[in-house]
């Protein structure tokens, strides 16, 4: 079955939402809407695994998150030595990576107390290395979190978001990359960062963006879902909803050029392999293409995907959704 003829058949799945009482019971996490459909379910298509998870999406203010996540106890299994891998390789890709981020936080801030929430290795932190910057971070993982350190000389804290011992009005930014959709608590982390912070500080967030059109259009297979890491899938409502439901002003809401089109159609490829009685290899071990594959995909990309990015994100469409809010000054 072509690749195109196997989205057509997802999509069409997905348009028969089943419906019953305690879904129609069900209420936003984020905006309390009880206008909560069933959106679709999606497996760990990373790591390619079979199990489904279920969706539900608010039709008020769009959040789309797990009707039922693994339990915390055990989300740690779902992640492994290849994904922590792949998120590395991709912060620290190029020199250039975190360059946009460098520069918006220096349109509000130029110096100060800086906190990065899921700091990992210090890819970003170490960007932000300056006489005018002092720098935190919160890591889970003690191995990353002492890269951390050895890498950046930060002061990282080992553990839960909610166990970290930083005083009220102990930051003038705090920021999470591709963080908050991993977290169960999203209200009170976000309670917790508007606690944090200095008055006329801000917060810095970047997530996928579920109402990008690469994310309407591979539906289950969209890359930027990552079940069943992904508890909480945001849009700008969404975001916004949850931000100023805590006290935020918003500044800033972009989405930047960016595409995982690429890795959403290596999906769809491994299902079409299926098709053909072959096992696809899961992406989380996937190899690189060779020289042949790399001269085609350089040239994909200079003539399809790199105009794509440039329009989306114009059109604020784009997969990766950043917003920065502001916390009020005290009268």
């Amino acid at each position: 079955m072509p690749a195109q003829s196997l989205l057509d058949q997802t999509v069409g799945q997905a348009s028969h939402l089943p419906s019953s009482a305690a879904e129609a019971q069900r209420v936003c996490p984020v905006c309390g809407s009880p206008n909560v459909v069933f959106h679709f379910s999606a497996p760990d298509r990373f790591h390619l695994r079979t199990v489904p998870y279920e969706l539900l999406r608010c039709s008020s203010c769009t959040l789309v998150w797990q009707k039922n996540p693994p339990p915390p106890a055990e989300i740690g299994q779902h992640y492994g030595a290849d994904y922590h891998r792949s998120i590395t390789a991709a912060g620290e890709s190029s020199k250039q990576r975190w360059a946009l981020q460098n520069k918006t936080i220096s349109t509000y801030k130029q110096g100060g107390c800086l906190l990065d929430l899921g700091c990992s290795a210090g890819a970003f932190l170490s960007t932000m290395i300056s006489p005018s910057w002092s720098l935190f971070g919160i890591e889970i993982s003690p191995d990353e979190a002492q890269r951390a350190r050895e890498r950046v000389g930060a002061n990282v804290f080992v553990g839960d978001i909610f166990d970290a011992p930083f005083a009220p009005a102990s930051f003038d930014v705090v920021t999470s990359f591709d963080v908050l959709e991993h977290l169960y608590q999203p209200r009170n982390v976000i309670d917790r960062v508007f606690k944090w912070l200095k008055p006329g500080g801000i917060y810095y967030v970047a997530v996928p963006n579920v109402e990008s059109w690469e994310a309407r259009l591979f539906k289950s297979y969209w890359y930027g879902l990552e079940m069943p890491r992904h508890l909480f899938m945001y849009s700008p409502t969404s975001l916004r909803k949850l931000a100023t439901n805590a006290g935020f002003q918003e500044l800033l809401c972009s989405t930047p050029p960016a595409c995982y089109a690429e890795n959403s159609l290596y999906y769809l490829w491994g299902e079409f392999l299926k098709t053909m009685s072959r096992q696809p290899t899961p992406l989380s071990r996937a190899q690189g293409p060779g020289s042949v594959g790399n001269f085609v995909r350089k040239a994909l990309r200079l003539t399809l995907r790199n105009p794509y990015r440039a329009v989306a994100s114009w059109a604020g469409a784009g997969p990766a959704l950043e917003m920065v809010f502001h916390k009020p000054e005290r009268s």
